[in-house]
């Protein structure tokens, strides 16, 4: 599993891991097991909390994008997609090595593996659209140059990794991280996402389609600068199931896929599954999905099957942790 998880060679999106060793993801652990929660207290997973569910029904501007128009391509536009989260670390290399989501003004949501399986979080980035520029800018018809607000970095509090998550598992691979501080809002650049907290919203289609978004692995396999945005389809289970020769996939995942080298690997690992839909009547940006794992390599198979952690079924989790 782990070699799914963390090989940074993935055909629908890339799953950023460092060449860590066993030593650094000790080191890790130790680190997190002396000054973070690591692990939330288990308790009744199926009941939700009702002041967790209170604090994200209480996020009413969530799902906004930012940008009104709808980019094609393989590059987000600044600001098309405010929520997507870049979680940094403590490592001598490329310091972005997962994604996340903001959730609300103080919480990101990610996978359990970029916490357990990764060098120690130091910090979280909002609001970033091109890794190699200062400024994100656009141009309107060409002429106008119009920039959006700087990205802006936060600390981390305090991080909860689901307690049924194992290391190395691909079950339950979800966790929290409370940001040192709120994020003020509303920003143009800067939004959280609507989580599928209402029955409308919970609705799915059994092919329904959905957006990956983040700086993982390009087609060419080289690390991104802009923000990698795809499409990609809701398939059975039981294909990733096959695929990934007996891998214990079951209903708590979505199973998901893309066509051709023009959807592929465009998202981070930790990163959101989301797409919009009905949302307390309106249509929002609702995520489903963390990108828990993939396949191989970029381009070897274009039609390689990626599993995410399913939302719907983490919902009662999410919300007694939101304190």
């Amino acid at each position: 599993m782990r070699q799914m998880q963390c090989n940074g060679k993935t055909d629908e999106f890339h799953l950023c891991c460092p060449g860590d060793t066993g030593t650094r993801m000790e080191q890790a652990e130790q680190r997190f097991t002396a000054t973070k929660t690591a692990r939330a207290a288990p308790g009744d997973l199926n009941r939700i909390d009702p002041a967790g569910y209170r604090l994200l029904d209480s996020v009413t501007q969530c799902g906004n994008r930012g940008n009104p128009k709808v980019s094609g391509g393989r590059n987000s536009k600044p600001g098309e997609f405010p929520w997507v989260a870049l979680l940094k670390y403590e490592t001598s290399g490329r310091q972005f090595l997962c994604g996340g989501s903001l959730i609300s003004d103080r919480f990101i949501l990610t996978a359990a593996h970029c916490i357990v399986q990764q060098p120690p979080l130091i910090g979280v980035r909002l609001g970033e659209h091109d890794l190699a520029r200062e400024e994100d800018c656009t141009y309107l018809g060409g002429i106008h140059r119009v920039c959006q607000p700087p990205h802006e970095d936060f600390g981390v509090d305090d991080v909860r990794v689901h307690p049924s998550y194992s290391h190395g598992s691909i079950n339950n691979d979800i966790a929290l991280i409370k940001l040192d501080r709120s994020v003020v809002l509303p920003k143009s650049h800067i939004a959280p996402v609507c989580l599928p907290i209402d029955d409308e919203s919970k609705q799915l289609a059994h092919d329904q389609s959905f957006l990956i978004a983040g700086w993982g692995r390009t087609d060419k396999e080289d690390a991104a600068s802009i923000q990698q945005r795809a499409l990609i389809t809701r398939k059975d289970v039981s294909v990733c199931r096959n695929y990934y020769n007996n891998a214990p996939v079951n209903e708590n995942h979505i199973c998901a896929t893309g066509s051709g080298i023009a959807h592929t690997c465009r998202g981070d690992s930790g990163g959101p599954l989301f797409f919009k839909h009905r949302f307390k009547q309106h249509y929002r940006f609702v995520q489903y999905g963390v990108i828990s794992f993939g396949g191989q390599r970029c381009g070897t198979n274009r039609n390689q099957p990626g599993v995410f952690a399913n939302i719907i079924d983490m919902l009662p989790w999410i919300t007694q942790n939101l304190y």
